[in-house]
């Protein structure tokens, strides 16, 4: 298992204080995740050098919990840490995201003793796809056989899940998920995209890999371990709570980039004879921008206040139930389809500069499109919503977007 020596002081324990710690831990490696953010654009995977930050400053351990050296962190919190990647590189933000929260998973999913072999030398990494393979029941556990796809984070995981569908006493079909180490797959280098190309979303292939009982869970159920926050959020819930935090950290950079150029853009200087004037001279502009940034306040709002409740229901010691989760998904796709918006008036406002390879409006608008092409963070999330509004839907029907 890859690892590194966990820095000599703890998080502390308060909630505000170790807020304020895992905050602070992102702003110290915000540097090397910018630059490393180059490289992971180029090498079509999230570099060494950001992994190498991410696991020093324990930002991927704050799912983990403290019993098994990670330093968990309340809802609310998580998306913060992910927001501030998400100003930095969404790219890195997903990658980190699917990472720990696969860490704080993988926790949970497996039995005390196992979990302790697994963490013994530092956080565990895993990375995950939902794409059914196939399995067959041997003696002792299953042996696994297929390709899976989209699985972010694969490069720099520790362990691999594998779902796979099998019969239930009735006969209907169910999800299983197999825990594989990643030296026993082999990893195809097919990750050639539009954007969000430093994730190395790449797929993997299994050939007969006999995985035991005890690497073996139900991805859609409660886990072995149900006394930290996380055990209760489910693995839906797990997803929903930093998400938005990407995309919405990205749109703010978005912003802030076409604040500081518009003094600067002068359109039809190129052919006019007198000046014409700068964007912030412009009204229409200050109304657009105006408008822009109390959109991205508003989807942050919901997603700051939908979080709170979170951290209620956890702090009481209850699972979040349809009404919440079902704000939830409201809120990550409402974040999604405005940052995608903010974005890409960003990108137009820029003029000819933008559509260069190496500007970072053009990156954003690639990547924040990619990801509005992922399930969980797509409009599809608004006809989940309406079926809720209309008594549509219940815990049985719910279909995951």
């Amino acid at each position: 298992m890859t690892s590194t020596t966990a820095p000599l002081t703890s998080w502390p324990l308060a909630r505000t204080d170790r807020r304020a710690a895992a905050l602070a831990a992102v702003d110290s490696i915000r540097d090397e995740l910018a630059i490393g953010a180059i490289e992971s654009e180029s090498g079509r995977r999230l570099s060494d050098r950001s992994i190498a930050a991410l696991r020093q400053s324990r930002v991927l351990g704050i799912m983990t919990p403290d019993d098994l050296g990670g330093n968990v962190v309340d809802a609310v919190t998580a998306f913060e840490v992910i927001e501030k990647i998400g100003h930095i590189d969404p790219a890195t933000a997903w990658t980190a995201t699917i990472l720990l929260e696969g860490a704080g998973e993988l926790a949970t999913v497996v039995s005390e003793d196992t979990a302790r072999r697994i963490f013994a030398g530092g956080i565990a990494l895993k990375a995950a796809s939902l794409k059914p393979g196939s399995a067959q029941r041997v003696d002792g556990g299953y042996v696994v056989s297929g390709r899976w796809d989209f699985v972010s984070g694969l490069f720099h995981a520790d362990y691999v899940t594998a779902t796979f569908l099998i019969a239930d006493e009735a006969g209907k079909p169910v999800r299983r998920a197999a825990l594989l180490p990643r030296g026993e797959i082999e990893i195809l280098d097919d990750w050639q995209v539009l954007g969000m190309r430093g994730t190395g979303s790449s797929s993997f292939q299994a050939d007969h890999v006999f995985v035991a009982d005890h690497m073996i869970y139900d991805p859609m159920a409660e886990g072995c371990r149900t006394d930290t926050p996380l055990s209760r959020l489910g693995m839906v819930p797990f997803v929903l709570q930093m998400h938005p935090g990407m995309v919405l950290g990205a749109a703010r950079r978005a912003l802030d980039e076409i604040v500081g150029a518009a003094p600067k853009i002068r359109r039809g200087g190129r052919i006019n004879l007198h000046q014409p004037p700068a964007l912030t001279e412009l009204t229409w502009f200050q109304r657009e921008l105006g408008e822009l940034d109390a959109r991205v306040r508003a989807a942050r709002s919901l997603c700051i206040d939908t979080l709170h409740q979170v951290n209620y229901v956890i702090d009481a010691g209850d699972r979040v139930q349809l009404p919440l989760l079902d704000q939830m998904q409201t809120a990550a796709s409402l974040a999604a389809k405005t940052s995608v918006e903010v974005v890409t008036r960003a990108f137009r406002h820029a003029g000819a500069a933008a559509i260069l390879d190496d500007s970072l409006l053009s990156k954003l608008l690639r990547d924040l499109n990619t990801i509005s092409a992922h399930g969980v963070m797509g409009e599809a999330g608004f006809e989940s919503h309406a079926e809720f509004i209309l008594g549509l839907q219940t815990d049985e029907n719910r279909r995951m977007v």
